[in-house]
């Protein structure tokens, strides 16, 4: 068994400065292509040439959009407090004050790659949880019986993969292998679109 990581609290502001930091990572790096097709254009380059350099770094955007918020190794659990380490930084998010949960599903060659689940808290930040351990500790947080507050929202998938439901994740993985599938088509589409017009 792996030694957990012993993870100080993280202040609620920083936690919030570390989700927008990942956001802006992966749109920065999906917006390079047609930065690199508008300095081909004004320098009159072929297309191809900024495509070359900024062709990997979307797809390291496309890859980071499931890491960026996702913990790196097993959380640390301190009351309700769950802090865990990502690609930006430690996040704490308080299990106590949930806001919203969802299911984020990836996808590789051989099928179904990872399932994540991220939660969002009353302070905004979020974190995603793919280790057993901390998934466990949401779906006792989510107990009705350990809240007396307004209950959070809950995606109908992200219920079904915590067991709060007899439904199955069947119908959202299907479509979030077609939301990749198509997301990705029409990105390179809209590349292709522009790479052409300049």
């Amino acid at each position: 068994m792996a030694k957990q990581q012993k993870h100080p609290a993280v202040d609620a502001a920083l936690g919030r400065r570390r989700t927008r930091l990942g956001t802006a990572w992966v749109v920065g790096l999906l917006a390079l292509p047609f930065a690199g097709l508008a300095v081909s254009a004004a320098a009159g380059l072929h297309p191809g040439v900024p495509l070359v350099v900024t062709g990997p770094a979307a797809l390291v955007g496309f890859v980071l959009i499931s890491e960026m918020p996702t913990g790196r190794d097993r959380g640390r659990a301190t009351g309700s407090l769950l802090t865990a380490r990502t690609v930006t930084g430690l996040r704490t998010v308080d299990l106590s004050r949930i806001e919203r949960v969802r299911l984020l599903t990836s996808f590789s060659r051989g099928g179904v790659s990872d399932r994540v689940v991220l939660v969002r808290d009353g302070d905004g930040v979020l974190l995603g949880l793919r280790e057993q351990t901390d998934v466990r500790r949401v779906r006792r947080a989510l107990d009705p019986g350990a809240r007396s507050d307004v209950p959070p929202r809950v995606s109908g998938a992200a219920a079904a993969h915590l067991g709060m439901n007899s439904g199955g994740t069947a119908r959202h993985t299907v479509l979030s292998w077609l939301a990749t599938v198509l997301g990705v088509c029409c990105y390179l589409s809209v590349i292709v679109l522009v790479a052409r017009a300049v």
